[in-house]
């Protein structure tokens, strides 16, 4: 009887205190993360503006398994064949505008890679993880120690006899790539970092990072010491990658620039070499005697397989083409580039380029030439946009732009109704393209800041468009060439920096101005928000409303801020604020117009939570748009999307009122699309 007393009583004893230690222990450890979370506002400045740091950067990388699509991936030619272990080498000055936002100057670099190539120089950013921002890399992978994304990640805390702890913590999401798993070694009494280790995917590539952080202040917030190893596969191809990042090394000359120096290298060195790693130093040093403190192109002889198809060709058609001195700067990008390949069953394949020109007079006046250009498969067309800029005063947004173009084709079907009703119902023609026509545009403005916040711009527009079929535009006596001159005004309004953007436009075609035979006067109200919800969700929102108080016809009454586009662009550049499936004719025909647009953006919405689908989902977003227009039922679409390492895929569909109307698959690729 006793012994069941006592342990009726002991059973006692263990239930009622169990509660108060579990929350004792919840307690602590709750204590423990909030000053994690908030050790960057309370112990640093916040920022690292202005911080100048040293940095050192070795990489080793090894092919293990290679094959023909490993000359197609940005620039990983110069490793397509040949050695199979490679070394690079830089010391750098580096002054920090933010985490993700830097100016770089190199100091000595070497490298065993042929001509001192750049390859995969996107692995260096997994060298300084940004631990106290919402993201560890400029704007993916959420950081499990920043207070936005706690509800993302599981923690458990182990408590230590001195002043640190170790917090272990992993997703919540099981293998999602914007999440990573890990430990950290943390300062108990404030919070700090003192090192932390993680692994993660992302963007094709397996990573391991192991990071030691500055003793206090602005360098806390920065890596000291970090490693990352990273495992790269695709079709066939294995590379590994191990780098090494060694911040506030000693100051070097100024007058040390950019200098290829083996010897040099060997000597500033902060840390020792592998033997792996000193054997392929040692080799390349022996092969290139007596210029070892030769660049090496100096030492490299001529060959046409190499230096014209390898080099010339092969960089040219899977890298960007980049120039810089000075004053001048240019960037093409690659000739075959995934990511400008667009697919819609209501347009066909696209493929486009883009360029970007700069050239600087003085700090306040310089040029831009930004074109693109592009061929659409389903109407078999070629086209371009060529936009140059003068700025003048950067201060007050003053710019005189230039666009000339051959904007997207066009419909309207006002054209065959009006001969219809001339020649009669019965007569038969053959409509196919007959409503549609080539648009040549040149615009002229100019913009300027009249207060902070409030712009003006003032030029004019003219278009000059041809029938597709101007022999039938002949027959029927009708014009072969339709034009407008029409001088616009434009008011854009932003009421703060990160507010929305409201805009005013107005536009008057003169008739018989410049061979113009086509007049009408114009108004369109625009407003758009773009709203950034952390930890990586966004929120776009756009509204729209035109009208014409002038028009006389329905002729190529096309609308400013409503134009269908025949070469669409990736996930951010139309994906957005645009409708998907509406038929052009439409919108051209219409006395007027009022849309909406809503858009809302996540890493974790619906595919983020299926087993093999979410491991490789980046985003997702959710579509809805609204159109109200002249002579027809409200029009709807609706829509979801998700954006992967390799391609972003849109759904949609329409409706007239309730009424079902159709359905449309839309992707672009995104394959290479940070490299």
């Amino acid at each position: 009887m006793k012994r069941h007393l006592l342990v009726t009583i002991l059973l006692l004893g263990i239930l009622t205190s169990m509660p108060s230690s579990v929350f004792s222990r919840e307690q602590a450890d709750s204590v423990v993360l909030e000053r994690l979370f908030s050790y960057r506002k309370i112990y640093t400045p916040g920022t690292v503006k202005s911080h100048v740091t040293n940095v050192y950067i070795k990489r080793n990388f090894n092919v293990w398994r290679r094959n023909v699509a490993l000359w197609l991936i940005p620039s990983m030619y110069s490793i397509a064949e040949g050695e199979r272990s490679y070394l690079s080498e830089t010391y750098n000055r580096v002054k920090f505008n933010d985490f993700q936002d830097y100016d770089l100057k190199r100091h000595v670099s070497f490298s065993t890679i042929r001509h001192n190539r750049h390859t995969m120089s996107i692995t260096t950013e997994f060298l300084k993880p940004s631990l106290y921002s919402t993201c560890l890399y400029d704007d993916h992978v959420l950081s499990p120690f920043s207070r936005n994304n706690r509800h993302y990640y599981r923690y458990r805390i182990r408590y230590t006899d001195g002043d640190s702890v170790i917090i272990n913590f992993k997703p919540r999401i099981p293998s999602n790539t914007q999440l990573v798993s890990g430990h950290a070694c943390v300062q108990e009494s404030t919070g700090k970092i003192i090192r932390a280790t993680f692994d993660g995917e992302y963007d094709m590539m397996r990573f391991h990072t192991e990071t030691t952080q500055g003793d206090a202040d602005v360098s806390s917030l920065l890596p000291k010491h970090c490693r990352t190893h990273l495992v790269f596969k695709f079709i066939g191809n294995q590379v590994y990658f191990n780098n090494e990042a060694v911040y506030d090394c000693p100051s070097m000359p100024d007058s040390v620039n950019d200098v290829f120096d083996a010897q040099l290298m060997d000597s500033i060195r902060p840390v020792k070499l592998s033997e792996s790693e000193r054997r392929i130093f040692d080799q390349w040093v022996e092969q290139h005697k007596p210029d070892t403190n030769a660049v090496v192109d100096t030492v490299h002889h001529f060959n046409f397989a190499k230096d014209v198809l390898q080099d010339a060709i092969g960089d040219n058609l899977i890298s960007s083409i980049r120039f810089e001195s000075s004053r001048a700067r240019m960037k093409l990008s690659p000739i075959l580039d995934p990511q400008y390949i667009s697919y819609s069953s209501t347009h066909g394949f696209a493929y486009k380029l883009k360029m970007g020109a700069y050239y600087n007079i003085d700090d306040n006046h310089f040029f831009e030439f930004q074109p693109w250009c592009g061929y659409n498969f389903k109407y078999k067309k070629f086209y371009f946009t060529l936009p140059l800029y003068y700025n003048y005063r950067p201060d007050r947004n003053g710019q005189l732009t230039i666009i000339y173009g051959n904007g997207n084709r066009i419909a309207n079907g006002s054209i065959i109704e009006e001969i219809k009703r001339e020649r009669g119902d019965t007569l038969q023609i053959d409509e196919d393209q007959l409503d549609y026509f080539e648009d040549n545009y040149l615009t002229i403005s100019n913009n300027y800041m009249i207060i902070k916040g409030l712009d003006l711009t003032t030029g004019f527009t003219y278009h000059r468009r041809v029938p597709y079929k101007p022999e039938v535009m002949w027959h029927y006596g009708k014009p072969q060439t339709y034009n407008t001159l029409a001088p616009m005004i434009s008011i854009r309004l932003k009421p703060w920096q990160y507010g929305p953007l409201f805009s005013v436009d107005y536009e008057r075609a003169i008739k018989g101005l410049a061979d113009a035979n086509i007049d009408y006067e114009r108004w369109e109200f625009d407003g758009s928000w773009k709203v950034d919800i952390k930890p990586l969700r966004k929120l776009n929102a756009r509204f729209g409303y035109g009208f014409y108080t002038r028009k006389k016809s329905n002729y190529f009454v096309d609308y400013n801020h409503f134009r269908d586009n025949k070469l669409p662009g990736g996930w951010d550049d139309d994906w957005s604020g645009d409708f998907q499936l509406l038929n052009s004719s439409w919108y051209n025909e219409s006395r007027y117009y009022a849309r909406t647009h809503f858009s809302y953006e996540s890493p974790f919405l619906v595919g983020t939570w299926l087993p093999l689908l979410g491991r490789i989902i980046e985003k997702e977003r959710l579509y809805f748009s609204a159109l109200s227009i002249d002579n027809t039922r409200p029009y709807y679409e609706l829509g979801y999307g998700f954006s992967t390492r390799f391609v972003s895929l849109g759904l949609f569909t329409s409706f007239l009122s309730s009424e079902f109307q159709k359905i449309d698959v839309k992707f672009t690729f995104e394959l290479f699309r940070r490299w």
